[in-house]
């Protein structure tokens, strides 16, 4: 459906690219979510701006990219860093958009665990904004509190980009096209991430037999203790 692409393409663009080479990692992710988000756009409109979106992020790590080599050689740096910057800002809207889209594909098929961890990331979202608005400023008027609102700057995001993570493999594991409700899971073309969905599927596999183990004994403690009360009542 698009989600596992989504999922990967995410993890390159915003996890792996934390490195001084990070914009090669976002340049190859950006490419590999505007494929995802091609894929989805067929069941949720809203998916088509946030793939417009990120192709505006393509061009800007290409163009951080480009940039970097001058930077070699002394030149482009301001420009760079002007590049970073509105890489960044559009990432706000991105996410959003991309939050917006699993919010409505959940509620339509019922899945109100993703939705509510849509709308959570949303939220979450919201106070990124609102942090790194609040430490720029308080930089700028070099008032003291600044350097702690800075580091939660840098720490809330990395801890935003897990859950949406964990957003988009709910997605990928829980939403399927129509039809494809009891299809296998389709391998991915990475062993590690086989590896991750094979250790939950057995975990949850694991939990499921428990449960329903206990819940099939507990049936039966019930129905023998009615037995006993008819019992004891006939008599």
């Amino acid at each position: 459906m698009g989600f596992g692409l989504l999922f990967f393409g995410y993890a390159l663009t915003f996890l792996l690219s934390i490195n001084p080479y990070g914009y090669i990692f976002a340049l190859t992710g950006t490419a590999v979510m505007i494929t995802s988000l091609s894929q989805l756009c067929q069941f949720e409109r809203r998916f088509t701006i946030a793939r417009i979106i990120c192709f505006i992020l393509s061009l800007l790590a290409m163009g951080m990219c480009i940039t970097s080599i001058l930077t070699a050689v002394n030149v482009g740096e301001k420009i760079f860093s002007y590049i970073l910057a509105a890489f960044l800002i559009l990432a706000f809207p991105y996410h959003f958009l991309v939050y917006n889209s699993i919010y409505r594909i959940s509620d339509s098929v019922g899945d109100i665990k993703i939705k509510r961890r849509a709308l959570r990331n949303s939220v979450l979202l919201v106070f990124e904004v609102l942090i790194a608005s609040a430490a720029v400023i308080f930089w700028y008027f070099k008032i003291e509190f600044a350097k702690y609102l800075l580091m939660a700057a840098v720490i809330f995001p990395i801890l935003l980009i897990f859950l949406n993570l964990s957003l988009f493999y709910s997605c990928y594991k829980n939403i399927c096209e129509e039809g494809d409700e009891d299809a296998p899971r389709k391998p991915s073309k990475i062993p590690f991430l086989n590896k991750l969905f094979e250790a939950t599927e057995k975990r949850e596999q694991e939990i499921y037999e428990k449960t329903k183990s206990y819940a099939e004994n507990k049936i039966r403690q019930d129905n023998e203790k009615k037995k006993m009360k008819n019992k004891k009542k006939k008599k």
